[in-house]
């Protein structure tokens, strides 16, 4: 009983009001990524900052550490100029 020539029946439908580009003020979009560089993506809690510098390579090294999941957020290397 396949009828090819028969269009699909809608069995459902939903509207959607999204606002686009969203209106966030460049105070308010601040705040927020600052926020999530300084507090754990999964609990929300401080992190813990720890550097290493070698200033004859010139390089440091920054590792962010969770003190309530016991995890290491980001571990990122950068150059001294």
């Amino acid at each position: 009983m396949d009828n090819k020539n028969e269009k699909p029946k809608v069995i459902a439908t939903i509207d959607v009001n999204i606002q686009w580009p969203p209106k966030v003020s460049s105070k308010a979009w601040l705040e927020e990524s600052v926020d999530e560089h300084l507090q754990c993506v999964l609990c929300g809690t401080q992190l813990t900052f720890k550097h290493k510098t070698d200033f004859i390579t010139g390089i440091v090294n920054e590792e962010a550490n969770c003190t309530a999941c016991g995890i290491r957020n980001r571990s990122v290397t950068y150059s001294l100029q």
